[in-house]
């Protein structure tokens, strides 16, 4: 069997023809629906076993675990940092309302039981509770944030902070200032 490509019988060339027709296939891609968020995955049975017990026993409180469910979307799909700055591991999560389907981050602090849900419905900056831009992240542990996109000054730290991007374009830290957590834009 010949598995080789077939040959173009004659070179394309840049005719009227063909350049009218590129012309309609750029207009009709322009049409087109910006491609759809990112979908939440489940996590695994052996996902679920890194889940710790104490943000297992946290999310059973309240009504977290009905309006919500944790995503494995992202890789790694958590992360870990003092989020707080009480020296003990902080645990974040991709979620997703159950309601809406949008998607944002779960942020459990180890020493008590306040669980802040960042996006996923919730508005995290105006005109912002949507998070299915997200495409990667990373603990950001540096104390010193560098200026960003804006005009704002950059925050002190007193914690770790979550570095959230879209590899394509922008990323922002969020971070926790002793009551709630905050965005600041770092790029665009």
């Amino acid at each position: 069997k010949d598995l080789r490509l077939p040959r173009l019988r004659r070179p394309v060339s840049c005719t009227g023809e063909n350049m009218i027709l590129g012309a309609v296939l750029l207009a009709f891609a322009a049409e087109l629906p910006p491609p759809p968020a990112r979908p939440c995955l489940p996590l695994s049975p052996e996902q679920q076993y890194s889940i710790p017990v104490w943000v297992e026993a946290s999310w059973s409180k309240g009504d977290f675990h009905t309006a919500y469910e944790f995503c494995s979307s992202l890789n790694p799909f958590y992360q870990r940092g003092d989020f707080d700055g009480d020296g003990r591991l902080d645990f974040a999560v991709q979620v997703r309302n159950s309601t809406s389907g949008k998607l944002g981050v779960a942020v459990f602090h180890h020493s008590g039981p306040h669980t802040f849900i960042l996006g996923a419905g919730m508005e995290i900056a105006p005109g912002m509770d949507d998070l299915s831009w997200m495409d990667a992240w990373a603990v950001y542990d540096d104390r010193k944030v560098e200026r960003g996109a804006g005009e704002v000054p950059p925050p002190r730290l007193r914690g770790d902070a979550l570095l959230v991007f879209n590899t394509e374009s922008a990323s922002a830290i969020f971070w926790f200032d002793g009551k709630t957590y905050r965005r600041y834009q770092q790029g665009d």
